[in-house]
């Protein structure tokens, strides 16, 4: 369900969790103990439109990997909350360091150490798989599960909300 207002058209930045958002949420390790993360690549895609469109991107996770780490090296992701243990306190630091206000920033998230976070910013957003009260207090929820295509989706949703979208599109060579 979407309950999207006009406020699309404010936000500067996304933030994202990591497990359950982008990745499916499974842990899978090595036979060495390394973890193994699966990326969808629709997603690194919608990271790189919103960057493209000059609103940041940061990450506000949990856990940390190796793999996380090279995926935000990847994708040159530059706000980086990893470990956190308290994500409003986290989501805090980005406000100051960035200098914006909460009603400029999405976040994207799917679980219960989400829920803070989610209520304090101006759009929020969940995959479809993720638990029922995230469901119940989010903007809009995807069509996507975790893992696959729900960062894709949601940027398409904040840059079609306003002109961001026709310039991409002509870029890639649609009319």
């Amino acid at each position: 369900m979407t309950n999207v207002t006009s406020n699309l058209d404010l936000i500067k930045a996304v933030l994202l969790d990591v497990d359950g958002v982008m990745t499916d949420g499974k842990l899978h390790y090595s036979a060495r103990g390394e973890e193994i993360k699966s990326f969808d690549v629709k997603d690194g895609l919608g990271i790189q439109l919103l960057l493209n469109a000059k609103i940041l991107v940061g990450i506000i996770s949990g856990r940390n990997s190796d793999a996380l780490e090279q995926r935000i090296k990847d994708l040159g992701i530059q706000h980086i909350y990893v470990s956190s243990g308290d994500k409003e306190k986290d989501l805090q630091k980005f406000l100051k360091t960035t200098g914006l206000r909460r009603e400029e920033v999405a976040y994207i998230g799917d679980d219960l150490p989400d829920l803070t976070a989610i209520k304090m910013c101006g759009f929020s957003a969940c995959p479809s798989d993720a638990c029922s009260e995230v469901l119940d207090a989010v903007d809009h929820v995807s069509s996507k599960r975790g893992g696959d295509g729900v960062i894709r989706e949601i940027a398409e949703l904040i840059l079609r909300s306003t002109d961001r979208w026709a310039p991409i599109t002509r870029r890639f060579g649609s009319e």
